[in-house]
């Protein structure tokens, strides 16, 4: 095997891991309150001695829950001023079931207020209010008064689609009423908050932009942004950087104080540019905001910092950042996951081992932090190892394509072709989207010195021509042949593979890959020749470059 195939397997290997190792939506939620609620609401009963002395009034209850639910204490906030409702109500608040209040999605303790009223005929109920509220929306649909009223009572009792069609009904006879808009966003926001529903969210947000639109300030500052940065999250999670960043702006512009809101911005940024400076910005002042409540909290965001300054090429001011996050919260995940990526970008697998060990350390059941330490000790030639890590995985999600790929990466290291196909076929079944990565990342091993010292680039070929089939844009399959190819001496097949893999990386602006294939067609062509600066070609602006060579410094 010539010199080409080998310099390129640890460049595509660095690559393919650190997709894997960088966190992907593991940032905390954005800061959004949800008060306690009933979990199992026992009613009171009218006590036959209240009914005889004709006794009426409403009982206002505070019950202190904790962050497990249980109830810590119960007191009467305001007395019905006969003391056998009050005790009929504390009897049945006393053997009612409650879920704790929430803050950025951990559980807290919080007070429950609450209240019941009696009357001559017993305990007055909710529906007959709302019986009322009804006979008035359907004489008058376009009472907002009773319309909203009834749209929260649905909440109140957790009924979304109830509230949804009510807040819908609304702005369909009610468009340029922007309380009606404020109070479709709040009912959608509340499903969409709750059930992770993202369509929801995109709803409550557009709503809210309509309102706010017809009348400035129509709802809480407060729940505007609580919503933005809601949506922005699961934008980042989609990896949506772009959108994720408008709805976080937004977020900030209304609660400028919010710590999270200006990690959340600080996020997107990175994720549209690693060494983005308004993202090392962003967390700079989201540290001077953190009030350091949460280690959690804080540990992440030390850990985007010093992410980001590594991308910067600040690597003395990186790692110490990482090592201060370590150092906040040693069982928070980011500064591991952050360290082991910098130093797969940097060559040194060994170094990269010591956080992955951490990591799954700190988090026994993380599948994937098993993966990346399998795929580590593979390309160390560890193969014991690696199969303990796969197999581990594999314990924990039986279904997991890339656990199972990983029993195909070991024979494939060794140049034990004829052992490949079988755990490879099996992979590919639990997650029939990764044939071309599974296929391609075959082939570069297969490229690389195993310890038969056997020519295995026939075999390299075949698995890099099934990674083409399989997902004829994928870039790297593409690359993959194209090396193949090349440690086969077959030039003009290699030329034609690495410029359909160059022109497919360029479609999508990824430069670091553009300038891994262009290294490697140099190797075939000679520097004159390059697809990054030959022909007169700027690949930045893809316009004629007048000086011949490319601007800004090259790629």
């Amino acid at each position: 095997m010539d010199k080409i195939g080998r310099a390129v397997v640890a460049l595509f290997g660095a690559l393919v891991l650190v997709a894997a190792l960088t966190p992907k939506a593991s940032a905390d939620a954005p800061s959004y309150y949800q008060p306690p609620h009933f979990k199992v609401q026992v009613k009171p009963n009218y006590p036959e001695s209240a009914r005889a002395k004709h006794e009426t009034g409403i009982v206002f209850v505070k019950v202190l829950v904790g962050a497990d639910g249980s109830a810590k204490s119960f007191t009467i906030a305001k007395s019905s001023g006969h003391k056998d409702l009050d005790d009929e109500v504390l009897r049945v608040a006393k053997i009612s079931t409650y879920a704790p209040a929430t803050r950025n999605g951990q559980p807290q303790i919080a007070f429950y207020d609450f209240s019941y009223q009696f009357t001559l005929t017993g305990l007055a109920e909710n529906t007959a209010q709302e019986g009322s509220l009804a006979k008035q929306l359907q004489a008058d649909p376009k009472n907002v008064v009773a319309r909203i009223s009834l749209i929260d009572s649905a909440l109140g009792a957790n009924d979304y689609a109830k509230a949804e069609s009510l807040a819908d009904q609304g702005v369909q006879l009610l468009p340029t009423d922007p309380r009606m808009w404020a109070k479709r966003a709040q009912a959608y926001y509340d499903d969409g908050s709750a059930n992770h529903d993202s369509a929801k969210l995109k709803t409550a947000v557009d709503s809210y932009d309509r309102a706010n639109q017809m009348k400035s300030g129509v709802a809480p500052a407060s729940a505007v942004a609580a919503a933005y940065a809601d949506y922005a999250f699961n934008l980042m999670a989609a990896q949506q950087f772009n959108q994720c960043l408008a709805y976080a702006q937004k977020a900030v512009a209304l609660s400028p104080s919010a710590m999270q809101y200006r990690m959340l911005k600080g996020d997107c940024e990175s994720g549209l540019d690693p060494k983005s400076s308004t993202a090392l910005a962003d967390y700079q002042e989201a540290q001077k905001l953190d009030d350091k409540k949460s280690t959690s909290l804080t540990s992440r965001l030390l850990a985007s910092m010093g992410n980001v300054m590594l991308y910067q090429g600040n690597t003395a001011g990186g790692l110490q950042a990482l090592n201060q996050a370590e150092s906040v919260d040693p069982k928070a995940p980011y500064a591991y996951q952050y360290l082991a990526s910098f130093y797969i970008n940097q060559g040194n697998l060994n170094a990269a081992l010591n956080p992955l060990l951490q990591l799954a350390q700190i988090q026994p059941n993380n599948v994937q932090a098993q993966i990346n330490i399998g795929d580590i000790y593979v390309r160390q030639h560890n193969f014991t190892a690696a199969q303990a890590a796969y197999e581990k995985a594999l314990q924990m999600s039986p279904k997991s394509g890339d656990a199972a790929f990983g029993l195909a990466e070991i024979p494939a290291a060794q140049g034990d072709v004829k052992n490949v196909d079988a755990p490879l076929q099996k992979a590919i079944s639990l997650s029939p989207s990764s044939a071309a990565v599974y296929n391609s990342s075959i082939a570069q091993l297969l490229l690389q010195p195993t310890p038969d010292k056997a020519d295995h680039s026939a075999d390299a070929l075949r698995y890099a021509d099934a990674a083409t089939k399989a997902d004829p844009n994928y870039g790297w399959g593409w690359y993959s042949l194209g090396i193949a190819y090349a440690d086969q001496h077959k030039n003009t097949q290699a030329n034609s593979a690495l410029r359909q893999a160059f022109n497919l990386f360029k479609a999508k602006g990824d430069m670091t890959a553009m300038q891994a294939v262009d290294k490697q067609w140099t190797s075939l062509n000679g520097a004159n020749n390059s697809l990054m600066t030959g022909q007169g070609v700027n690949e930045k602006t893809n316009q004629p470059n007048q000086g011949g060579g490319y601007q800004n410094g090259g790629g």
